[in-house]
């Protein structure tokens, strides 16, 4: 059994086929939950991004959705050995399919994003990296219609990527609000965070690196997200 151990919960991963890095580490520490009541998170898999966010803001009520089999499983056992238990609810449904009475003050996802990239052999782990289940152009798209007006949808895509898709999300009525850019090391881009809503509101820019130039973390990077790691960061 593989058990990622965070501060306050932990999130067993055996049967998942994407694991937990520093995008979910990054992406669940900088999604604002302020104000936050109803939130929808999109391919959960392990259901880390959600225990997170539930961590941060106690009020928050989360729906998360996952259409592979063993990653919903083993989200929903995630869910029931934390505290956190009463603010999570799992479905396993296609996102497409999925049709809910109420809208979100808040959705994120960190989507399947090796578009046209080279295919693994492991079937579950195409489900979870390759955009074939979900094309990014249908994620804003409806992730538009299930936003309330004064909501917001955040997405962490590599930065090639993300770019890419700014004209899309504009099409949807979605202006960029918050733009994070990740680097790993000092000059080396590797992804980019972005809040999205249908309210206009003033840009706002920033970065983060990850890792000095010897292979230690940043002070900024364990700030960020020394509410989760269980062990100390180099």
């Amino acid at each position: 059994m593989s058990i990622f151990k965070f501060k306050y919960f932990g999130v067993n991963q055996t049967n998942s086929a994407m694991k937990i890095g520093t995008d979910s580490m990054l992406f669940g520490s900088l999604i604002d939950v302020e104000g936050k009541s109803n939130a929808l998170d999109i391919g959960t898999g392990t259901g880390v991004l959600s225990l997170m966010t539930a961590q941060r803001n106690r009020q928050l009520k989360i729906t998360t959705i996952e259409i592979e089999v063993n990653a919903f499983q083993e989200a929903k056992n995630n869910f029931k050995t934390s505290k956190f238990d009463g603010q999570l609810t799992a479905l396993h449904v296609d996102f497409l399919d999925y049709h809910p009475e109420t809208k979100f003050d808040l959705i994120f996802s960190n989507p399947p994003y090796f578009e046209n990239a080279s295919k693994s052999l492991n079937p579950k782990k195409n489900l979870a990296r390759h955009d074939d289940s979900l094309p990014l152009n249908k994620l804003f798209e409806k992730a538009s219609d299930l936003l309330t007006q004064e909501g917001h949808f955040w997405v962490i895509l590599p930065y090639l990527t993300f770019d890419t898709y700014l004209d899309f999300a504009r099409k949807q009525g979605f202006y960029l609000v918050k733009e994070i850019e990740v680097f790993g090391t000092e000059n080396q881009l590797v992804r980019k965070i972005g809040a999205f809503s249908k309210t206009k509101e003033q840009l706002e820019l920033s970065n983060l690196i990850v890792r000095k130039s010897d292979g230690n973390y940043t002070e900024e990077y364990k700030s960020l997200t020394s509410e989760y790691h269980f062990n100390q960061l180099k």
